[in-house]
């Protein structure tokens, strides 16, 4: 009888073990290939790669998780609507959006972990409504004990001078003309809770090759990135024109860490040096290069970003 005792505890041990890790997994990601926009799913709805949505061999569908890579600590939530991947070792197959928000494009396969955090945006079900017992009152009277009576202690005296606690605000300080501060609110403001992972969603359209006209209104932001680490050089261009519609292809193939490098060449022409990056080292680099060869059949080659100097006007 004891040893059926411990063994029914053994399992129930167990099954709340199994039933708490259940929630998170540790794998490789794989994503889909752009052949398979449009095609069907196991839910029934079309692949689009443009939306946030991955493959589980067994999450129900509908299910959202949270995955993060292992390296970047970069995360993504999307919602499971197919199954799959079924290679050994993978673990989820992501959309190229999804992919992207990653960083993992022209990766194979990347380390990642996987967190259910629930069916529709609901991270946890909602407690159960448990009745108070009512508890019936004894028909004997009870007698109160008698206290004994006591002179009342007297109140202490609070000295006027004595400072008030302090109280901790979020009011936002304005510092005036005269050196003084003051207060631009009187309301208090919440802490705000940790942010969930933003989903990517892209404030304009993305212009591809297949959209890309050279007569149009695009938005261009430029930035100087700090010239450190390493980056893959896939091409040289000599006209500003053929360099723009190159970098709308890419952007066609989800690259989104497109660096410009404009040097001066001979004759005083311009070159435009398109480069991905950039990658803190050279082994990162390097794999960078072979998985964008064997994926997207993109050659290049890896290049020292801090060898790169600007020409004097």
């Amino acid at each position: 009888m004891r040893k059926l005792q411990h063994f029914s505890l053994l399992f129930f041990f167990s099954f709340c073990f199994l039933t708490l890790t259940a929630q998170e997994e540790y794998g490789l990601a794989s994503q889909y290939g752009d052949e398979f926009d449009g095609s069907a799913t196991a839910s029934g709805q079309a692949y689009d790669k443009n939306k946030l949505t991955a493959a589980h061999k067994t999450l129900p569908m509908g299910t959202k998780v949270r995955v993060t890579r292992l390296d970047n600590k970069k995360s993504v939530v999307v919602k499971i609507n197919d199954r799959g991947p079924y290679i050994k070792g993978r673990i989820i197959d992501l959309s190229g959006r999804a992919a992207a928000a990653l960083d993992m494009l022209g990766d194979v396969k990347t380390e990642i972990k996987l967190e259910v955090v629930g069916k529709n945006g609901t991270s946890k079900p909602k407690p159960a409504v448990v009745a108070k017992p009512v508890i019936p009152k004894s028909t004997v009277p009870v007698k109160k004990p008698e206290v004994a009576k006591t002179a009342p202690a007297k109140k202490a005296v609070v000295p006027k001078s004595r400072p008030k606690p302090a109280t901790t605000t979020s009011e936002p300080i304005v510092i005036t003309p005269k050196g003084k501060t003051k207060a631009t609110t009187k309301t208090k403001v919440q802490v705000a809770r940790k942010a969930a992972p933003i989903e990517d969603i892209p404030e304009f359209e993305l212009v591809t090759g297949k959209d890309y006209n050279q007569y149009d209104l695009y938005k261009v932001q430029l930035t100087r990135p700090a010239k450190e680490g390493y980056g893959v050089q896939i091409g040289v261009f000599s006209d500003y024109e053929n360099t723009m519609k190159r970098v709308a292809e890419l952007q066609g193939q989800w690259f989104k860490n497109i660096l410009m490098s404009i040097e001066k060449g001979a004759n005083g022409q311009k070159k435009y040096k398109l480069i991905l990056g950039p990658f803190p080292d050279m082994k990162t680099a390097t794999s960078y290069k072979k998985h964008a060869k064997k994926n997207k059949k993109l050659n290049g080659f890896v290049v020292n970003l801090a060898e790169i100097k600007a020409a004097k006007k």
